[in-house]
């Protein structure tokens, strides 16, 4: 038997992997466990091998009769799988700023790549959570009432319980160190003090927003969550030098969106030196999804917007690039942050041309 855990990485999709391997391995043979893909490989640029081919993988390598397949980045032969074959499976959402502050508790990854890995699966899980066979677990009610949660996973499977086995199956989970603890909103923890933190806050917000109920709203990508490319000793916090040619100045951060139209308004602050030359602004998703180009006509901050459509989440995710279109140019820019909206949604008025000075756009 192979049993579907999907879920943001975390402690709670952690724990739903734990309670179905201990509903399988009551039967003959027992069970083993696979978290697909690793952290390490989340963290990273590089594209995600499907899972179900990991499936293949871990059933060669298992001496187990079961398996329980923790997906953590559910990609679309996944889905497609469990749509046709009206498979059922359990999906772990937690607010995925929890899960920010669960994966820096347990590793020493960076807060740029945590993010990055948790945004990267929010689309993916939330697109599986609205299949026929999903049975959603969220962390309030696993925190509220993990024996409940327990019966509800071995309800959905169809797998008997004898009286007590929930709380026994809790309890030793438990004892191994595998829960989900509630957590007082006031409480000031590592936790809350992570899922405040600004990066957090824009790539996450508006996904834990969806999660409880409600739509998709703005998402925000902030300077950090990008990469810098030829300015050596620079970062994406910096001001950068424009002067070296037609080239693209800062891109990323390679994060997936849920399907559909997207605008993106990109903020960009220019020096004075800057004024008059031309500037690009892209979305790729493998290929180039849109492009524009403009000129600041002075020093200030500016935006650029695009509109783009995105197919099923694939791939590297969406990138963003802000270019020099100019072998000429000169002076400085600095970018602010990326504002992602559902393309529905009405859209702010743009700052274009600020009298304050360009360097102002690294406080937004």
């Amino acid at each position: 038997m192979i049993l579907f855990s999907l879920g943001l990485p975390g402690r709670l999709a952690e724990w739903c992997d734990g309670v179905l391997a201990q509903l399988a391995g009551r039967w003959d043979g027992g069970a083993a466990v696979t978290t697909y893909p690793p952290l390490p490989r989340m963290f990273g640029y590089e594209v995600i091998t499907p899972v179900l081919d990991q499936v293949t993988l871990s059933l060669i390598e298992t001496d187990a009769t079961h398996l329980v397949m923790g997906a953590r980045q559910p990609d679309e032969r996944l889905r497609a799988m469990l749509d046709a074959t009206k498979a059922r499976f359990v999906v772990a959402l937690d607010d995925p700023r929890f899960a920010v502050a669960d994966i820096l508790a347990e590793t020493n990854g960076e807060l740029r790549a945590v993010t990055r890995a948790v945004a990267n699966s929010c689309p993916l899980v939330m697109r599986c959570a609205s299949l026929p066979g999903a049975l959603t677990i969220r962390g309030d009610q696993a925190a509220a009432d993990a024996v409940a949660a327990v019966e509800a996973m071995a309800h959905h499977f169809e797998l008997p319980l004898g009286d007590g086995e929930a709380r026994h199956i809790v309890e030793q989970l438990a004892a191994r160190d595998l829960c989900y603890a509630p957590q007082t909103p006031d409480e000031e923890t590592p936790r809350t003090l992570v899922t405040r933190h600004r990066m957090v806050e824009g790539a996450l917000a508006a996904y834990a927003a969806c999660f409880a109920g409600g739509d998709l709203a703005t998402i925000v990508w902030p300077r950090e969550l990008f990469i810098v490319n030829g300015n050596p000793g620079k970062g994406p916090a910096d001001v950068l030098e424009v002067s070296g040619g037609s080239r693209v100045v800062i891109y990323g951060p390679y994060i997936h969106l849920p399907q559909g139209s997207w605008t993106a308004r990109v903020i960009v602050g220019f020096s004075p030196e800057a004024a008059g030359h031309t500037f690009l602004v892209d979305a790729c998703a493998d290929r180039q999804l849109a492009c524009t180009s403009f000129q600041p006509g002075k020093a200030g901050v500016y935006t650029a917007d695009i509109n783009f459509s995105l197919d099923e989440p694939s791939g590297h995710g969406l990138e963003i690039r802000v270019w020099v279109g100019s072998d000429y140019a000169r002076g400085q820019l600095a970018l602010g942050h990326v504002i992602l909206r559902p393309l529905a949604m009405r859209q702010p008025d743009a700052i274009i041309g600020s009298h304050d000075d360009f360097r102002t756009v690294l406080d937004l």
